[in-house]
């Protein structure tokens, strides 16, 4: 009896331990601690209700502060009244819990101060779903660059050898579309691409950066994915099937690695070409989940905080010029916060500059800029840099 006891319990331990860990302990959401203050109006001596429109309005300014940390106040003011119906509208929704600080009845208004804790994560989420990070990442476009080897293919089946998607771009591209994201189409550079001497089975940082240029892509996907067979499942004709699919996200601009990653998965068919393909398309959904929320951290920190942008400045013709354009920007443009000079020769200077946004936002307000004594001439932006001709 003892023995049959300690079986059973050996079973449930093991079904425990087997279920989704989602199941007992829910992934940790972003979160920021914000100190707000509302008002009610007092109407007919009706204190409770002045009290609750207070509270209200405390809490839904919480939230227009903390919308406030993740995109410009230029992108609120343009989207007012889309950001006002799809995020102020739900305000308590994003309140994970508050306190009321204090609280006061003068002119007629009931004044309450609340400390909240407001979900960060779920607003950059909500946001994401309305495009205003793409936005203002300047819409960058991807290209998907996957080499893939199913059961009983002897090599890989490169991106060259044919126009159609393989099985984990598609998976890929599909994921990351329903968020928003751009693709380019790689056939416009298909002589380009059969052009490249790949190292291993996979293209190298370099040759992927150059393709993406190519293309007018600001972001290149690139890596490997592979299905095996594994045998057959004891006692049937069904064949177990096994995947592999590693993949990294670079940067044309400068060939930065923002997002990596390695899934594998499992399938059971009778075919094993068509299992093969499923365990493919299983383990790259995995893999499709992981590198978008690290592309999608990576920019909604870029867009939230200061970075740097390489700035190429031509045609400067003295030195004098020089600083009064570093002075200038340092000093007369919205947003930047400091320039560091790299290089200043022939008539070329090549600065970082610590500004608030993207390069296409400080692109905008160099353009419309009126300098003492000179203009600028943008004539590239890119993702991270931008290249311009002072003009006198």
């Amino acid at each position: 009896m003892k023995k049959l006891f300690f079986v059973i319990c050996a079973g449930l331990l093991c079904c425990v331990l087997s279920c989704p860990t989602e199941v007992f302990c829910q992934q940790e959401v972003p979160t920021r601690i914000i100190e707000a203050e509302g008002a009610g109006v007092v109407i007919n001596n009706d204190l409770a209700l002045a009290r609750d429109n207070a509270i209200n309005d405390s809490l839904r300014k919480a939230v227009e502060q903390a919308v406030g940390t993740v995109i410009s106040s230029e992108t609120v003011v343009k989207n007012f009244e889309v950001i006002n119906d799809s995020i102020y509208a739900k305000s308590q929704g994003y309140i994970r819990d508050y306190h009321i600080l204090k609280e006061n009845v003068s002119d007629s208004l009931f004044r309450v101060t609340i400390r909240a804790t407001v979900s960060i994560g779920s607003i950059k989420d909500d946001l994401r779903a309305l495009g205003f990070l793409m936005a203002r990442k300047g819409m960058p476009r991807i290209m998907v660059l996957i080499a893939e080897q199913n059961v009983g293919q002897p090599h890989p089946s490169y991106f060259w050898d044919a126009v159609d998607l393989s099985v984990c771009e598609n998976v890929i591209q599909s994921n990351f579309l329903k968020d928003g994201f751009t693709f380019v189409d790689r056939a416009s550079i298909e002589g380009k691409i059969k052009s490249i001497t790949v190292r291993g089975s996979e293209v190298s940082n370099s040759d992927a950066v150059h393709l993406g240029k190519q293309a007018d892509a600001e972001l290149v996907i690139v890596g490997k994915a592979f299905a095996k067979y594994a045998g057959n499942v004891a006692g049937t004709s069904m064949k177990s099937l096994q995947s592999n699919v590693t993949a990294r996200a670079i940067r044309t601009d400068n060939g930065m690695i923002i997002a990596s990653a390695t899934d594998h998965a499992a399938a059971v068919h009778i075919d094993d070409i068509t299992g093969g393909s499923e365990a493919i398309k299983k383990a790259a959904e995995k893999l499709a989940d992981s590198l978008k929320m690290q592309i999608i951290d990576k920019w909604q920190t870029e867009v939230s905080t200061t970075g740097l942008i390489s700035l190429t400045v031509r045609q400067i013709n003295s030195y004098s010029d020089f600083m009064r354009l570093k002075e200038a920007l340092k000093n007369e443009v919205r947003g930047v916060k400091n320039v560091y000079v790299r290089k200043m020769e022939s008539g070329t200077a090549r600065m970082d500059v610590e500004v608030e946004g993207s390069a296409m936002i400080l692109a905008d307000r160099l353009a419309v800029k009126k300098f003492n004594g000179f203009s600028l001439d943008i004539t590239r932006v890119g993702q991270n840099s931008l290249e311009m001709n002072i003009i006198k």
